[in-house]
C-alpha cells in the first residue's frame, strides 16, 4: 500500500512539475513574442530645419517605424495653412503662435504620454498649456524628405483614437468620424488605414493628423505608423490574415475530428461548448481593426460582445467537464452558477448594445476586466476543487484552465505590434497545440491499448473457439457414446432379463412339479429337482454378482489397491490349480516363463487374479476334451506398447475359435459368439469385467482368433520399476 501511495505521489509531483514547466514556457515565449513583435522606433536623422531625412531610403529598404520626431499641438485642431504660417513666423521672429511639443514619441497611451524626450515650446502670446487628459483634441505633425526619384510610399496607421482627419501635403486624404472641438458634434470611429503618399517635386511630404476623442480611455495616435513600400505593407497584412486562416483551419480540423471522437464521450456538451469557446476566441481576432474594419462603433461593439461570449462559453465548457454525480457540492450549485453567469453575460451585452457610449470608457474596460477575472478565478477554483474528487482529466483540465486564464488576460495587454498579431492570438496557437497534442497522444495510447486488447481478444477468441470445437467434438463423441450405451443398456436389459428369466422359469417349473404331484415323488427325483434348482439359483447369483462388480469397476469411486505383484508367480499359481483339474483328462495346460525375471508390475492383486482366472477359464471352457492351453509370460519389448517396458501374458488354445467378424465384440457385455452354444454357460460378463479391470490399470488386452483353430488372448501391463532380484548397493 505504501509503495502505491509513493508511486502516486511521485506521479503527481512529476505531472505538477510538467504543468509548471508548460506555464513557465508559455510565459517566457509570450515575453519573447512581445519583444520580437514590438514596433520600435527606427533610427533616422533630421535636417537642420527639423525634417525627417529619408533621402537614402528606397522601396527595397527595410520598413521604417515612425515612432519619434513628431510635433504635437495640444488642445488645437490646426490646418496645414496654420502649421505653415506658424513655421514662417518662427523662422522670422523666433516665436510661435501655438503651443507645441517637439520630439514627441508615439505610445499606447496616446497624447497622455508623449514620451520622455518630448519638450514643450510656449507661444509668445503667453497662453498656458494644460496637460492632455483622456478626452480632448490635438494635432500631430511630421515632415519627411525623400529622394527626388521616389514616386510613392505607403504609410500604415494601425490605430488612432477616436476620430481623425489626415492631411498630406496640404490635402485631406482620409476622414474618420467627425473631428470637433465640441463633444456634441464629435462622432467616433475606429481607425486602421494605409495611405499612399506622393512626395512633392523636391521630395518633401508633410503629414498632419487632427485627432479628437471624447469616448475612449486614450486619444491620439496609439501605435507608431510604419513607412514602407506597398508590397511590404501588404505582406505584413497578409501575414496576419494567414495566421488567422491557420487558426480557422485548426478549428475546422478540431470540429471534424471532434465529431468522431465525441461519439465516445458520455456527454457531448463539453465538446460543443469547447468548439464555441474556441470559435469566439478566433472571431475576436478576426474583428481586429487591422483585419476587419466596420464603420462607426460596430467593430468595437462586436469585439466586446465576442469577448463576453467567449468568456461565457469558457465557463460553460469547464462546467460541462464534470457530469452530475461527480461531486455533491457541484450538483447543488450547478444550476445556480449557470443562471448567475448567464444573467451577468446578458446584462453586459444588453448594456453595450443599448448604450454604445459606454464602450470606450475607462470604467467599461475595468468592468470587462473584472468580469474576465472573476470568471477565470471561479473556473480555476472549480477545477482545482474537482480534480481531487473526479478521476478523469486531472492534468488536462488543470493545464487548460491556466492557459485559458493567460489567454483571456492577454486581451487587456496593449502594445505596439509590428505585425498585427496580438498576444492573445499567439497564445491561442499554444492553446490549440496543447489540446491537439493531448488528444493525439491520448488517441495513440487508446489505439495502442485497443490494439493490445484486440490481439488478446483475438487469441482468447481463438482459444475459446478451439476449446468450444473440442467441447463440441467431446459432446458429439459423448452423444454417440450415450447412444451406444443406451443401445447397450437396452441389449443388456434384454440379456439380463433373458438370463434371469431362464433360471427363474426352470426353478418355478421344478417347484410346480413338486407341489402339483398327486403322489409323493421318489426321493431320487426330489433330490434331482433340488439339485437343478440349486444350479439355477447359483447361475442367478453369479449373474447378479458379475453385474455388481462391473458396475463398481465402471464407477469413479472404485479405487485400486496398488502394490508390487509378480505376474509370473500369480499366473503360475493358477496354472498349478487348473493343471491339477485336468489330471485324468486329455486336456493339457502348459506354462512358460523366464527363470531370471519375476515380471513385476504395480496392480491390485484381487482384481488381477480375476483377469487371469477369467481368461484361463474361458480357454478351458471352449477347448475340446483333447485340447491344449498354453500360458506364456514374458517381458514385452516393443517401444510402441507402453514405452517398451511392459509385461505380457498370452493365453492360447486350440479350441473352437471366434468368427472374424465377431472378434471386436468379445469384450462387450453379454456377448457370446455364434459358435459358443456348445458351452453356453456363465453370465456373459466375464470379458467385460476383464476389460474394465485392464482399463483401470492402464493396460492393454486384445484377442486374436481363427474359427476352428483356436483363440489367443494378449494381456499387457506396464512393468514396475522395482525388481526383487536386484540387491541393494552397499554403502561405501
Amino acid at each position: 500500500m505504501s509503495k502505491d501511495r509513493n508511486s502516486i505521489a511521485k506521479k503527481r509531483l512529476s505531472v505538477t512539475a510538467y504543468l509548471i514547466l508548460v506555464i513557465f514556457a508559455i510565459a517566457v515565449l509570450s515575453v519573447v513574442f512581445l519583444l520580437v513583435n514590438y514596433r520600435r522606433s527606427s533610427d533616422y536623422s533630421f535636417t537642420d530645419d527639423g525634417v525627417l531625412d529619408l533621402r537614402n531610403w528606397n522601396d527595397d529598404s527595410s520598413p521604417i517605424i515612425l515612432g519619434k520626431g513628431w510635433q504635437f499641438y495640444p488642445h488645437q485642431l490646426l490646418t496645414p495653412e496654420d502649421v505653415r504660417r506658424d513655421r514662417r513666423v518662427q523662422a522670422t521672429t523666433g516665436e510661435i503662435e501655438y503651443n507645441c511639443y517637439e520630439n514627441v514619441q508615439i505610445t499606447t497611451e496616446g497624447w497622455r504620454d508623449l514620451g520622455s524626450s518630448a519638450t514643450l515650446k510656449q507661444a509668445g502670446n503667453g497662453s498656458k498649456t494644460e496637460p492632455m487628459e483622456s478626452f480632448g483634441f490635438g494635432t500631430y505633425c511630421l515632415d519627411l524628405v525623400f529622394s527626388s526619384t521616389t514616386d510613392y510610399v505607403t504609410i500604415n496607421l494601425p490605430n488612432i483614437a477616436q476620430s481623425a482627419r489626415i492631411w498630406v501635403n496640404g490635402k485631406t486624404i482620409r476622414h474618420f468620424g467627425i473631428v470637433s472641438t465640441y463633444e456634441a458634434a464629435y462622432v467616433p470611429e475606429e481607425i486602421s488605414t494605409d495611405i499612399q503618399v506622393e512626395p512633392s517635386e523636391t521630395g518633401h511630404v508633410e503629414i498632419i493628423i487632427n485627432c479628437a476623442n471624447f469616448s475612449a480611455p486614450n486619444g491620439g495616435i496609439l501605435c507608431s505608423p510604419c513607412l514602407a513600400s506597398t508590397s511590404s505593407i501588404e505582406l505584413i497584412k497578409y501575414s496576419t490574415r494567414m495566421y488567422l486562416a491557420v487558426l480557422i483551419v485548426l478549428w475546422i480540423g478540431f470540429l471534424i475530428g471532434g465529431l468522431y471522437i465525441s461519439q465516445t464521450f458520455q456527454g457531448k456538451s463539453k465538446f460543443y461548448f469547447f468548439m464555441l469557446f474556441f470559435l469566439f476566441e478566433i472571431l475576436y481576432e478576426n474583428f481586429d481593426p487591422a483585419v476587419t474594419l466596420l464603420p462607426g462603433s460596430w467593430n468595437y461593439l462586436l469585439r466586446v460582445t465576442i469577448l463576453i461570449f467567449m468568456n461565457y462559453f469558457s465557463f460553460l465548457f469547464y462546467v460541462s467537464l464534470y457530469p452530475r454525480g461527480a461531486s455533491k457540492l457541484n450538483d447543488k450549485i450547478r444550476y445556480f452558477e449557470s443562471i448567475f453567469f448567464s444573467l451577468i453575460s446578458v446584462l453586459y451585452i444588453l448594456t453595450y448594445w443599448c448604450f454604445p457610449r459606454f464602450l470606450y470608457q475607462r470604467s467599461s474596460v475595468f468592468a470587462n476586466f473584472i468580469l474576465i477575472l472573476f470568471t477565470n478565478l471561479y473556473c480555476m477554483s472549480k477545477v482545482f476543487y474537482m480534480v481531487r474528487r473526479h478521476e478523469h482529466g486531472h492534468y488536462l483540465y488543470t493545464l487548460s484552465v491556466m492557459v485559458t486564464s493567460f489567454l483571456h488576460f492577454s486581451v487587456f495587454i496593449q502594445t505596439q505590434y509590428y505585425i498585427p498579431i496580438t498576444l492573445h492570438a499567439f497564445i491561442l496557437i499554444f492553446f490549440t497545440l496543447i489540446y491537439g497534442s493531448y488528444f493525439i497522444m491520448d488517441y495513440v495510447k487508446t489505439f495502442e491499448k485497443l490494439s493490445f486488447h484486440n490481439k488478446n481478444l483475438e487469441s482468447a477468441v481463438d482459444e475459446k473457439t478451439k476449446y468450444i470445437a473440442k467441447v463440441n467434438q467431446d459432446l458429439l463423441r459423448n452423444h454417440e457414446k450415450l447412444l451406444e450405451n443406451e443401445e447397450a443398456r437396452k441389449k443388456m436389459l434384454s440379456n439380463v432379463s433373458h438370463d434371469l428369466r431362464t433360471p427363474i422359469t426352470a426353478i418355478r417349473g421344478y417347484v410346480e412339479l413338486m407341489l402339483n404331484a398327486k403322489e409323493p415323488l421318489p426321493r431320487e427325483q426330489e433330490v434331482q429337482y433340488l439339485k437343478n434348482i440349486h444350479t439355477r439359483s447359483t447361475q442367478m447369483e453369479q449373474l447378479i454378482s458379475d453385474l455388481v462388480q462391473l458396475t463398481r469397476l465402471e464407477s469413479e469411486n472404485d479405487t485400486l489397491d496398488l502394490m508390487p505383484i509378480s505376474v509370473k508367480e500369480m499366473v503360475h499359481d493358477l496354472y498349478t490349480l487348473y493343471h491339477a483339474e485336468c489330471e485324468g483328462t486329455k486336456k493339457q495346460v502348459l506354462f512358460e516363463a523366464p527363470d531370471d525375471d519375476d515380471l513385476l508390475i504395480d496392480g491390485d492383486a484381487k482384481k488381477l487374479l480375476r483377469v487371469f482366472e477369467n481368461i484361463i477359464v474361458n480357454a478351458m471352457k471352449y477347448t475340446r476334451e483333447d485340447g491344449i492351453i498354453r500360458i506364456i509370460c514374458h517381458r514385452y519389448g516393443d517401444p510402441a506398447m507402453l514405452g517398451g517396458n511392459a509385461v505380457e501374458v498370452i493365453v492360447k488354445d486350440n479350441g473352437v475359435g471366434i468368427p472374424p467378424n465377431e472378434v471386436p465384440y468379445v469384450f462387450d457385455r453379454f456377448y457370446r459368439a455364434e459358435n459358443s452354444g456348445i458351452n453356453k454357460t456363465g453370465s456373459g460378463l466375464g470379458l467385460s469385467i476383464v476389460k474394465s479391470i485392464m482399463d483401470k490399470h492402464g493396460g492393454k488386452i486384445w484377442a486374436e482368433s481363427e474359427e476352428g483353430q483356436g483363440s489367443e488372448f494378449h494381456i499387457v501391463f506396464r512393468a514396475s520399476e522395482f525388481n526383487f532380484d536386484e540387491e541393494p548397493e552397499e554403502e561405501e
